[in-house]
């Protein structure tokens, strides 16, 4: 026990034995290390731990008192049901840690006081009093090396996209998802699974994507099925597809203009679709036209992914295009969404996998509705 307790000052235990001689120190200044006192002394610890525990019930009063007494000023400024929490934690940490030293208990307190100002600071405190010991241990780790504010930035990016990727899962086979205004916009907001350099909140709507994607789209997309058209010009309906067209883009030092370096096309199929080699030649198709219709500065590399839940085993799934100097321009890729869930909990490091239970549970369309709030 720290001798600077009070406890310690006021109270000295004697343990009375008769059959521990061989195992005293010449000195007497204490005992021998050996396995056979490990037990001895591990019950006279419950016994010190329950005597004290004992003393601090019958002095709870005093103890109260005298840490009212000292923090009068901020006791005095809380709210009547404050005041109320406040005596129950302090007699909480009495009873609980009996040995506690006095500078340990002035941080306590000062940490109920400051809680307890807030909004949220006796929710806090009830949730701190069931933490494990495990999970004290981490949380005092996690604030040895990180703020709170850029824990909450990182938490919040991870829940976000494992809200994502549980979203799809979940919705992708179900028949009676609106696939077009749910499904298709949680693949569009998960574009970092096809390229950490398409990891970005803002959409790539330049002007020389968006001409191009006219061009080669024409007349045949429907801008009425999205109220907000012109607030998702990545995304673009076309028949039985739906298409999130992105784009990274490079800065001439030179000359200080933009030109497009890499272009995201992903191509989604409406539900239970079976993938086949038309709409993997459909696809190569539009990546000749992206690359041919002369709106486009620069000679960027395009990506175009075919999204379905199956597909025809005879179709090659990936098809690289080249230009007519035999170099690569592009590349073709046959998807499956449970592909694009394996891909994103690999990228997640199996996050999601570890934090199975926190999601298991939750229905995927309170996920889709979760993810659209904090896509806000």
């Amino acid at each position: 026990m720290d001798g600077r307790t009070r406890q310690a000052k006021r109270y000295s235990i004697v343990v009375q034995t008769n059959d521990l001689a061989d195992y005293i120190l010449e000195d007497w200044s204490g005992f021998k290390k050996d396995k056979f006192l490990e037990p001895i002394f591990e019950k006279i610890d419950e016994h010190v731990q329950s005597m004290f525990s004992k003393i601090a019930n019958e002095n709870i009063e005093e103890t109260t008192k005298h840490i009212k007494k000292e923090y009068k000023k901020q006791y005095e400024e809380l709210s009547p049901l404050a005041k109320y929490e406040f005596n129950e934690a302090i007699e909480n940490i009495t009873v609980s840690n009996p040995t506690a030293r006095e500078d340990s208990i002035a941080l306590a307190v000062e940490t109920i006081l400051n809680l307890e100002k807030t909004r949220s600071g006796s929710e806090l405190l009830q949730k701190l009093s069931l933490l494990s010991h495990e999970d004290i241990e981490g949380l005092n780790k996690i604030l040895d090396n990180w703020s709170i504010k850029d824990a909450l930035t990182v938490l919040d990016e991870i829940d976000k996209r494992i809200t994502v990727i549980e979203a799809i899962r979940k919705l992708s086979n179900d028949k009676t998802v609106d696939e077009l205004h749910i499904l298709h916009p949680l693949i569009a907001s998960a574009r970092w699974i096809f390229g950490p350099e398409f990891d970005s909140p803002e959409y790539a709507s330049n002007n020389q994507l968006q001409t191009t994607i006219e061009k080669v789209f024409g007349k045949k997309i429907d801008k009425k099925i999205f109220k907000n058209n012109r607030k998702r010009p990545d995304i673009v309906v076309k028949g039985s597809s739906t298409f999130s067209i992105t784009g990274t883009v490079a800065y001439d030092n030179e000359n200080g203009l933009t030109t497009v370096n890499k272009i995201l096309i992903i191509e989604l199929k409406r539900g239970g679709f079976k993938l086949t080699r038309e709409e993997r030649n459909q696809a190569v198709g539009y990546v000749e036209d992206f690359m041919e219709c002369g709106t486009i500065i620069g000679n960027p590399y395009i990506n175009a992914f075919v999204v379905g839940e199956t597909f025809n085993e005879k179709v090659q799934p990936i098809q690289s295009i080249e230009n007519e100097h035999k170099v690569e321009i592009g590349k073709v890729q046959i998807c499956l969404f449970s592909q694009i869930v394996d891909s994103a909990e690999r990228r997640l490091f199996n996050l999601r996998s570890r934090l199975n239970e926190r999601y298991s549970n939750v229905p995927g369309m309170e996920l889709y509705h979760k993810q659209s709030k904090l896509a806000i």
